[in-house]
């Protein structure tokens, strides 16, 4: 694959996807008018519905590769948004089953795949149905999403959200002051694309201590 063809994708891939975007800066990021005080350092709000989203996943490990440079024992937090697809609200709770279980990492390109390839997801049942092949039973996840620990996840996930008045996904957010904007970024491959946008993350970090 040629660069020109490669600069194109990478342009399309992360045009952001949600109503009310109103257009990609040319800088690399943007300070917020209104920075969110309590937010983690840096966060990632998603929609399993988001093709770009999925992207970040499958081809474009963004937050795979920032976790990578974080300081050790810190990772991106990564919330859903209930505002796309008509199960937004249950995969929401079906996110923060996962992340409080501990199985984020074993159910989320299976949502993503069953949303987007499969269409199979009708239903929390066929949720549940994706959570037992990653070894949580219906009955674990039942548990699960009636827990305190999951309602306050909830809670927190909706009201960052509001919070940062969340238009579009993937968003990423750093140290609740900057939001990156994902396709100005420049680069001639996908590694190339992942390593910028990790290195923008903890330069805006490291600007921002202190």
């Amino acid at each position: 694959m040629n660069v020109k063809k490669i600069k194109t994708i990478v342009a399309v891939v992360f045009c952001l996807c949600f109503s009310g975007y109103a257009g990609a800066s040319t800088r690399a990021y943007t300070p917020l008018a209104t920075p969110v005080a309590d937010a983690p350092d840096v966060v990632e709000f998603f929609s399993f519905y988001c093709g770009p989203c999925f992207q970040f996943v499958e081809h474009y490990p963004v937050v795979e590769k920032i976790n990578q440079t974080l300081p050790q024992g810190q990772t991106v937090t990564q919330y859903h948004i209930s505002a796309m697809g008509k199960l937004g609200n249950e995969l929401s709770e079906a996110w923060a089953v996962a992340s409080v279980m501990g199985v984020a990492d074993r159910v989320e390109k299976p949502l993503f795949i069953a949303v987007q390839h499969d269409r199979s997801l009708h239903n929390t049942d066929d949720i549940k149905a994706v959570f037992q092949q990653a070894g949580v039973s219906p009955e674990q996840y039942d548990g699960a999403r009636h827990s305190l620990l999951v309602r306050a996840f909830i809670a927190r996930q909706q009201a960052l959200a509001e919070a940062f008045r969340v238009t579009a996904t993937p968003s990423v957010y750093v140290k609740g002051r900057y939001l990156i904007n994902n396709a100005a970024i420049k680069a001639d491959t996908p590694d190339q694309y992942v390593g910028a946008f990790a290195d923008l993350v903890n330069t805006l970090r490291k600007n921002d201590q202190g």
